[in-house]
């Protein structure tokens, strides 16, 4: 049976197709008349950062939509996806551990103090501490073992261990105001922050939930907007509505919202997110669970018609998955084929398994964070239940999902989880996540471990990237989680705005123009 018999719910779904903190020196800037509102540009975000302007507690949406304007990184990735210069002009590996970075010159800060080789070190060795190896950013650095200047704009860098893909992970690193980091310390930097990118925090409203920066007259990023006013609209509707009635710009948008908006004349863009999109098994911390049999979990694979979730729900925008890495992700591998649809033989490897009237799993999920995931959740649970997997789905919240995540505390079996590449653009990233090099991982595969450990450190790149195409096809045999598809990002916007390109899953604002007479 195909996913088009779904229960009535699904396919109607598929039919209906307080006071914030303030800037130090921003009071006198907060009027605006109708001059200011048309070189304001206003972003509907789904969720703002729980931390708030502390850029290491997340690497990803929805922190990044923010941090990205008020920070900026030693490098970047472009809009297709390639690392290039950011505040490091320049990077070589010395030799295996050992790497110099030449950093670009005349950069400021907001506050006017100068960023140089000593700042960014004094940044790097924070994140190297033990406080700093608690945030989210200081663990995936973690080969990092000091950072030192040689210079005012030589920056060395030594590793504990070869990493050949550092340049990628300094994506993350955004670079604080190193001295206002120590002396306010995370939470009090996280109030009253200092970048070097083309905003400011102008007031960061709890109340009204938004967060309005203004532009940085000292930033290297020149911008021709204002301002910048990010909202949170947690419901796509709501966002969607928003575009329409022009209370905002842009805004990252739903799949059943791309009919409506189009008919009116308004540009969606459709972008991939360097993620697969998965349900991840749990097989660490439960010595009981069916979950630990390989057979269930590829009889699981096989229980889903990914085909049709890629057709239906995504609009033939997505692709079909099979392994940890998406198109156009360092180590991707073309020849391997996703898990085909066979509820036949699914139902064979679970009675073979000692399962063959089934049993029950709860899948915690998180929704409204991709493109139709919650429809795409509710398909794949009355699939399983088709070859007698009783499939309880269970909506947590972010911040309780990030918590179960980071400490392997899940009481479900199952959750929902990418396998993200963002924001390196590598499958290093993503298979590191579904493995035994997690602190505390909640699949642990040992073998396969071991030779991600291995890819990892080979220098060349041509060698690195066959042998993460062989990783690759372990964990796709291994199958640690039921591959779905591979994800993508939607934003809608006015049609006056030009000049939109998205970049590691944001759009690069401080870019974005305005036709010329939308601001008269």
């Amino acid at each position: 049976m195909r996913i088009f018999a779904m229960p009535l719910l699904l396919a109607c779904l598929l039919l209906a197709g307080c006071t914030g903190s303030r800037g130090a020196e921003d009071k006198s800037e907060d009027t605006a008349g109708s001059r200011a509102e048309a070189q304001t540009l206003r972003i509907g975000v789904n969720g703002l950062p729980s931390s708030l302007a502390n850029p290491f507690r997340g690497n990803g949406r929805p922190g990044i939509f923010v941090w990205s304007q008020l920070f900026d990184a030693l490098t970047r990735l472009d809009e297709e996806g390639a690392l290039v210069p950011a505040l490091a002009l320049s990077w070589e590996a010395e030799d295996a551990t050992h790497w110099r970075l030449r950093l670009r010159p005349g950069v400021r800060f907001s506050n006017g103090q100068r960023f140089d080789a000593p700042g960014a070190a004094k940044v790097l060795n924070w994140l190297a501490s033990p406080e700093g190896r608690r945030t989210v950013v200081g663990a995936e650095l973690k080969a990092i073992e000091r950072a030192w200047a040689a210079g005012p704009l030589d920056l060395r860098i030594a590793t504990s261990e070869p990493d050949p893909i550092l340049p990628k992970r300094l994506v993350s690193a955004w670079m604080v105001e190193p001295d206002l980091w120590r002396e306010l310390g995370a939470e009090g930097f996280a109030q009253a922050p200092v970048g070097t990118g083309p905003f400011r925090l102008l007031r960061w409203d709890h109340r009204q939930r938004r967060v309005e920066l203004v532009a940085s007259r000292q930033s290297w990023r020149s911008t021709g907007w204002k301002r910048l006013s990010f909202i949170e609209l947690p419901d796509a509707a709501v966002r969607t509505q928003a575009l329409l009635s022009r209370d905002v710009d842009i805004a990252p948008v739903e799949i059943e919202e791309i009919d409506r908006l189009e008919e009116r004349g308004y540009p969606v863009s459709v972008t991939g997110s360097m993620a697969v999109m998965s349900i991840a098994f749990r097989t660490e911390g439960d010595a009981a669970s069916p979950l630990r049999d390989v057979r269930v979990r590829r009889a699981l694979n096989l229980a889903v018609d990914k085909e049709a979730l890629a057709r239906l729900l995504l609009r033939g925008m997505g692709r079909l998955a099979g392994q940890p890495a998406a198109r156009g992700v360092s180590g991707q591998d073309p020849a391997i084929a996703p898990y085909p649809y066979d509820p036949r033989r699914a139902r064979e490897l679970l009675a073979q398994a000692g399962h063959a009237q089934g049993f029950d799993l709860d899948i915690d999920i998180l929704t409204n964070s991709l493109p139709a995931d919650s429809l795409i959740y509710q398909a794949v649970a009355w699939q399983l239940g088709e070859v007698g997997v009783r499939a309880h789905l269970r909506v947590t919240s972010l911040p309780e999902y990030l918590r179960k995540l980071a400490t392997n505390g899940w009481s479900a079996g199952a959750f929902g989880a990418s396998w993200n590449a963002a924001p390196y653009n590598d499958a290093i990233r993503s298979m590191e996540s579904f493995s035994c090099l997690r602190a505390n991982p909640f699949f642990c595969d040992r073998a396969l471990a071991d030779r991600l450990v291995t890819a990892q450190r080979i220098g060349d790149d041509a060698r690195r990237e066959q042998a993460l195409r062989a990783v690759g096809r372990g964990f796709h045999e291994a199958a640690p989680a039921l591959f779905l598809v591979e994800q993508i990002d939607l934003f809608s916007y006015q049609k006056d705005l030009h000049n939109v390109t998205i970049a590691n899953r944001i759009p690069a604002f401080e870019t974005i123009t305005r036709a010329a007479e939308a601001r008269r």
